[in-house]
C-alpha cells in the first residue's frame, strides 16, 4: 500500500482542530457571562441589558463619598468594523459620540445604571464627582467594550453558508451542462455584459429605496412639551430638538416637579427614572438619583427608530420634602424611522454577491471536472 502523506498529516491536524474549535467555542460562551469589577456582564452584549455599578469612595478617608454631586457620560468612541460585521448592523448603527449624560445627586455616593448599549463597540464611561469637604474633584474613566450577540454571528455564519452552498450547487448543474453559446464568438463579452449590468442594477435598486427615504421621509416626532399633572404635582417633560428627534442625535431632556396649585419647584425626590423602547419592551436605560430643586436634566442619543417612553416614579427623600405623597409618570413619544444609509447597503450587497460569485465558481469547476471524467 503506497504512503500518503497527505492523507497522514490530515489525520494528525483533524482531531487538533476539532478539539481546538471545541475549546475555543467554550471560552467564547463563558466570555459572554464574566462579571466585571463594574459592569455585570464584564463586556456588555449589544440589544441585552447591562447593569453598572460604582461606589465613589472620599480619597481621604476611602469611605463612601457623602452627597456627592456627579455627572457621568457615556460615549462611542470606536464603531466595529462594517465590513466584518455587515451581517449584524441591523440599522447602519456605526456612529460614534455622546450616548447618554446625567446629573446624579447622591447622598450615599453609589451609582447605579442599567443600561442597554444597543450598539456593539468601544464606549468611555466618565465620572466627574465633587461633594461638601472634598479638596478636589474626583475623576474617573472607565473603558467598556460591548459585544455582537452571539446569536447574531450564528445566524449570519448560517445565512452566508446558506448562500454559498445555493451557489454551489447552481455552479456544478450549470457545468455538467452543455454551453449553447460554445460556438457564438462574442458570446464570452455578451456575457459578461449582462452579468455586469445585473450587478449594477441590484446595487441601484437596492439604494433608491433608502435614497428617497432620505430625502423626503417625513417627521413625525413629539411636540415641545407633555405634561402630567397628579397627586398635587404637575411633571413636565421638554424635549431639545423637540421635532423631529433623530436617531443617533442626542436630545436634551429637562423633566420639572411643581406643585400643582402654587406653582412651587417640589424639593426632596427621590426619583427612579428609566426609558423604555415600547416596541421591542427594552429597558435602554433606568437609573436613580436625588433631586432637590424639582428639576432633573439629562441627554440621551437613540440608536433606533421606535417609540420610546420615559418613565418616572418619585416619592420623597425626606421628612422635609414637599412632595406628599409618591408620584409616577410616563412620557411617550415617537422616534421617526430613518433607512440604512447607501454605504451599509452597498457594502451588504457587494458581500453578498461575493458569496454568490465565490460558490458559483467553485460549482462550475466541479461540474466541468465530472462532465471530463465521463466524457
Amino acid at each position: 500500500m503506497k504512503f500518503n502523506l497527505f492523507r497522514f498529516v490530515l489525520f494528525l491536524i483533524l482531531p487538533v482542530v476539532i478539539i481546538s474549535s471545541i475549546v475555543f467555542s467554550v471560552g467564547i460562551l463563558e466570555s459572554y457571562e464574566e462579571k466585571g469589577e463594574y459592569l455585570v456582564p464584564q463586556n456588555p452584549i449589544a440589544h441585552e441589558s447591562a447593569t453598572f455599578s460604582y461606589q465613589l469612595l472620599d480619597p481621604a478617608t476611602n469611605q463612601p463619598l457623602q452627597n456627592a454631586s456627579v455627572h457621568m457620560e457615556i460615549v462611542k468612541t470606536e464603531a466595529l468594523n462594517p465590513w466584518l460585521y455587515v451581517g449584524y448592523l441591523r440599522e447602519d448603527n456605526q456612529g460614534t459620540g455622546l450616548v447618554y449624560e446625567m446629573d446624579y445627586l447622591l447622598h450615599d455616593g453609589k451609582i447605579q445604571l442599567e443600561s442597554n448599549f444597543w450598539d456593539a463597540g468601544s464606549y468611555t464611561v466618565s465620572i466627574h464627582a465633587t461633594a461638601p469637604g472634598l479638596k478636589s474633584p474626583v475623576d474617573v474613566q472607565i473603558p467598556v467594550e460591548v459585544k455582537v450577540p452571539l446569536g447574531k454571528i450564528v445566524n449570519t455564519i448560517g445565512l452566508f453558508a446558506a448562500i454559498l452552498i445555493a451557489a454551489m450547487i447552481s455552479g456544478y448543474i450549470a457545468g455538467t451542462l452543455e454551453n449553447p453559446f460554445k460556438k457564438a464568438s462574442n458570446s464570452g463579452g455578451a456575457i459578461k455584459t449582462v452579468v455586469s449590468v445585473l450587478v449594477v442594477g441590484l446595487l441601484v435598486a437596492g439604494s433608491v429605496p433608502s435614497a428617497l427615504a432620505h430625502g423626503n421621509g417625513a417627521p413625525s416626532g413629539p411636540g415641545g412639551t407633555m405634561q402630567i399633572e397628579k397627586e398635587g404635582v404637575k411633571a413636565e417633560l421638554k424635549m431639545n430638538p423637540a421635532e423631529p428627534v433623530q436617531k443617533g442625535e442626542p436630545v436634551h431632556f429637562t423633566m420639572t416637579f411643581r406643585d400643582a396649585k402654587t406653582g412651587e419647584p417640589v424639593k426632596g425626590i427621590d426619583a427612579n427614572v428609566s426609558l423604555n423602547h415600547i416596541d421591542d419592551n427594552l429597558t435602554m436605560f433606568s437609573t436613580r438619583t436625588q433631586i432637590q430643586n424639582g428639576q432633573l436634566e439629562f441627554d440621551y442619543a437613540f440608536p433606533d427608530t421606535a417609540e420610546f417612553a420615559v418613565v418616572v416614579h418619585a416619592a420623597p427623600n425626606s421628612p422635609q420634602s414637599t412632595l406628599s405623597a409618591p408620584f409616577d409618570g410616563e412620557f411617550s413619544f415617537e422616534v421617526p424611522p430613518v433607512d440604512p444609509s447607501l454605504g451599509a447597503q452597498i457594502r451588504a450587497g457587494i458581500l453578498m454577491l461575493a458569496v454568490v460569485a465565490a460558490g458559483l465558481v467553485i460549482g462550475v469547476v466541479g461540474g466541468k471536472r465530472r462532465k471530463a471524467a465521463f466524457a
